[in-house]
């Protein structure tokens, strides 16, 4: 079995303040904004607030999450809980 580079979509970072992280990442490394820091809480009914009831379940509380991505378009997805 040889190996080589895979590839993937994103990734998923816990920070401890979202707005500081989503700044650096933007400043330092040039990464761009997808989706701004934002707050998500539980049951939401809009489309992300579903998704999260899919990968977390029931009762996850609330939390901020942002989306962003690097210059080759790997998505990095933070979440602050």
């Amino acid at each position: 079995m040889s190996t080589y580079p895979r590839t993937f979509s994103h990734i998923g970072i816990s920070v401890r303040d979202i707005e500081k992280a989503a700044n650096f990442y933007s400043e330092v490394m040039g990464w761009y904004h997808i989706m701004e820091p934002t707050v998500i809480t539980e049951e939401s009914d809009t489309p992300i607030g579903k998704m999260c009831i899919d990968v977390f379940g029931k009762g996850w509380g609330s939390f901020k999450i942002a989306h962003m991505s690097t210059g080759d378009k790997i998505g990095v997805e933070m979440f602050e809980f």
